[in-house]
């Protein structure tokens, strides 16, 4: 297994994970759709880091002579980027909670009480279509926080649109609607984080963002 490519070991890392957090959730206390999906997603998270990244790096340090440990190899993964990996994990809020919206949807399109209604065809088809788009939407934030652990700079413009426009809609409709809370707190300090020198630099952003406010 230790020479397979990269791609196998994604597709390994998270076929044993999905299927075991699958089990779990069989053979446990049954939870809300969303709940299992707020669960779900940082234990996936996880294991990639732990087989794609720290596993390579003991197997590293045990060809060099040492007796690597597992926590402390992840703290130094942690440790290395810190403000960046921050802003990943911002982007993987915003992932987990399209997901989970979207699987609501889904799931509330197979209700016994939306397929009673009278015009219940319909209903259920602008639901699933709400949720083919809410499941792009997610997709996006997914592709921005690889992006993001990867340095990648189109990840970066992708993660701050996404971030931004979800902030500004959630101070909108704040302003609409001040007896309630519909802030987001998530977004708006996300965008913060992704403007700041440090990530920027880390995904070569500043000399384009220079550019631009001269022009």
């Amino acid at each position: 297994m230790d020479k397979w490519p990269l791609w196998q070991w994604v597709l390994f890392t998270n076929a044993v994970g999905a299927v075991g957090i699958c089990v779990g959730f069989l053979s446990g206390t049954q939870l809300p759709a969303d709940l299992r999906v707020y669960i779900a997603v940082p234990a996936i998270v996880f294991l990639n880091l732990m087989f794609l990244v720290v596993r390579p790096r003991m197997a590293v340090a045990r060809a060099r002579g040492k007796s690597p440990n597992a926590i402390g190899i992840f703290y130094e993964v942690i440790a290395e980027r810190p403000i960046l990996i921050l802003a990943c994990g911002f982007q993987l809020v915003g992932a987990t909670r399209s997901t989970a919206t979207t699987v609501q949807l889904l799931q509330t399109s197979t209700t016994a009480y939306v397929r009673n209604l009278p015009n219940s065809e319909s209903v259920v088809l602008r639901l699933i279509l709400t949720a083919i788009l809410m499941g792009l939407v997610a997709l996006l934030w997914w592709l921005g926080a690889v992006g993001l652990w990867m340095e990648r700079k189109w990840a970066w413009w992708l993660a701050l649109s996404l971030n931004a426009l979800a902030a500004t809609t959630s101070v909108i409709i704040q302003l609409l609607k001040l007896n309630q809370w519909l802030f987001d707190p998530w977004a708006t300090t996300a965008v913060v984080l992704l403007l700041l020198r440090q990530v920027r630099q880390h995904l070569n952003v500043g000399h384009a963002l220079g550019q631009a406010s001269r022009s």
